[in-house]
Parts: structure tokens; C-alpha cells; sequence
């Protein structure tokens, strides 16, 4: 069995590398486009690039995604469905349902990626980690932030701004109207701090067969930072024996 594992926004595929050394086992942990070394490309084209990291993965397969990534591992679930055995979602939203608000997050990420292009790598990277949704790192000390920072820039503005623009929620289409639609184990993994992603967390679950959620205590929205100890558990003890 392999486990894909795909990053948040900022991040690098070593995001997940706490976790998969305590889960073991075989990982694919690619940096995601915009990130890394890897050009950007639109939302479609994203997808299919991780139904052909999948294609080339011999059976079985597990799809873990984390907040962005969380939301590549949705969309291509529900356009490969043969490729995906189980799914992994951590904090994770489908999308935002309402044309116009769609286009108001759009229009924010567009202005949030000009500040990006603006201000540079180093000085938004800051200011993304202050944001209140990321305080619960702070936890992990100082040693551990400046590794996650300096990850976080290892990446460049051209391509966060692009990423943001082409891979953020506004420019995904909305998928809470077919959640029903997946029909493999997925495992729905969330902060107790973080209300709003253990919402839409709890109403996927009410609608997906074969799911169960999972609330980590004492965590928000960063969990694989926060907690990864926490994330790998739930796994090991959720991912079904393909094998």
C-alpha cells in the first residue's frame, strides 16, 4: 500500500514527514504546482496530475490531502474514483458553494496574491504564519518553526501568487453537492479549535457511507504541524487492510 500525501498552501511535500515516519510504510510526498521547483498550472490540470501520480502507484492506493491538498484529494476522488482506495482529508473544505461569494474569495485571493508578487517571499511568509490560524506551531518551538519557515521559503512569490490564483477556493469548483458521490473509506480529520472546518467536516461525514470524523483535542487548523502524532494515529488506526 502506498500513501500520496498532498501539502497546504506555503508548504513543501516534507509537511508530511512527521507523519509518515510515524505511520511507515511507503509515501509519495510531492511538492504541489506553484510550490518547490514545480510551475504553475490551472485547477484541471492539477488534478491530473495527481490522478497520474496515482496511475503510476501500483494498487492499493491512499490519497491524503491537507487543507489545499485536502481539496486536490476531493476533486480527484470524485474524477478518478478507480485510482483512489481510501482518502485521507485534514481540514479540509469542498469548496464555497454560492456563485457570488465564490467570486468575493476569488477577487481576495487575487489582491492577496498581488501582496505576494509586492512584498516578497520572506515578508509573506511571516505574515501568513502570524495569521490566528497557524498560532497553535508556536507550540512546537523555536527550532521547529524556523524549519517550517525556512521550508515555507523554499518556495518563491511568482509561484505562491500563481498557486493562489489558480489552485485557491475561489477558483475550485464547489463539490459539498457531491459528497455523496464518494464511495471509498475516507477518514475526515480536524482541529476541536478550528469550528469551521470540524463543521464542514461533520456534514461530510453525514454523507459520505464509509467515513468517520475524527476531532484531535487541543489542535486548530494546522494539524500536521500541531499534532502530527495525533494525525498519524488516526490514520493507523482508520486506513483499512488493502494488502
Amino acid at each position: 500500500m502506498t500513501i500520496l500525501a498532498l501539502h497546504g498552501f506555503t508548504q513543501r511535500g516534507s509537511a508530511w514527514s512527521e507523519v509518515a515516519e510515524a505511520v511507515g510504510g511507503d509515501w509519495l510526498m510531492p511538492d504541489l504546482p506553484g510550490h518547490g521547483a514545480e510551475p504553475v498550472v490551472p485547477w484541471e490540470a492539477a488534478v491530473a496530475r495527481i490522478g497520474g501520480f496515482l496511475a503510476a502507484i501500483p494498487p492499493p492506493r491512499v490519497l491524503a490531502g491537507y487543507s489545499m491538498g485536502g481539496r486536490l484529494a476531493l476533486e480527484t476522488a470524485l474524477t478518478s474514483p478507480g485510482l483512489v482506495d481510501e482518502l485521507v482529508l485534514v481540514s479540509t473544505s469542498p469548496g464555497i458553494e454560492a456563485p457570488a461569494a465564490r467570486a468575493q474569495r476569488r477577487a481576495a485571493d487575487g489582491a492577496l496574491a498581488d501582496r505576494i508578487e509586492t512584498v516578497g517571499i520572506e515578508v509573506f511568509v511571516d505574515e501568513w504564519s502570524a495569521r490566528p490560524m497557524f498560532t497553535g506551531l508556536q507550540h512546537r518551538g523555536p527550532e521547529w518553526v524556523a524549519r517550517d519557515r525556512a521550508a515555507r521559503l523554499g518556495n518563491t512569490a511568482a509561484g505562491l501568487a500563481g498557486a493562489l490564483r489558480a489552485l485557491g477556493q475561489g477558483a475550485q469548483p464547489y463539490r459539498g453537492d457531491r459528497w455523496a458521490d464518494v464511495e471509498i473509506p475516507v477518514l475526515l480529520l480536524t482541529g476541536e479549535q478550528d469550528l469551521r472546518y470540524t463543521t464542514l467536516a461533520n456534514q461530510m461525514g453525514e454523507q459520505i457511507e464509509q467515513s468517520r470524523v475524527l476531532v484531535i483535542p487541543n489542535a486548530g487548523h494546522a494539524l500536521l504541524g500541531e499534532a502530527p502524532e495525533a494525525v498519524a494515529d488516526a490514520m493507523v488506526s482508520w486506513v483499512v487492510t488493502l494488502e
